[in-house]
């Protein structure tokens, strides 16, 4: 639910961003990683969980994890996004 209310601000940012353009790529990539690193927690879990079921491309937790893993590394490691996050952060302190 936090991640979903985090998405939907970013969206908003995205298409209102008066006063806050300083803002916008630190809420982007901070939102980025967060979901991108849930994705991937989440569809391991579940496949750990189901057993040999979940390696069926029915189950479609295979996708999930695709998609988590190149979420991850799509724009650059989660990492190096978060670091950028506090490095900006820091800098207007």
């Amino acid at each position: 639910m936090i991640l979903n209310m985090g998405y939907n601000k970013a969206k908003d940012l995205f298409v209102n961003p008066t006063g806050l353009e300083h803002t916008q790529i630190r809420v982007f990539c901070a939102i980025k990683c967060l979901i991108s690193w849930n994705l991937e927690k989440t569809s391991t879990v579940c496949r750990e969980r189901c057993g040999g079921g979940s390696y069926l491309s029915s189950a479609g937790i295979g996708a999930c994890l695709e998609g988590g893993h190149s979420g991850m590394t799509a724009e650059g490691d989660n990492r190096v996004l978060m670091q950028k996050v506090v490095k900006d952060i820091l800098a207007d302190v």
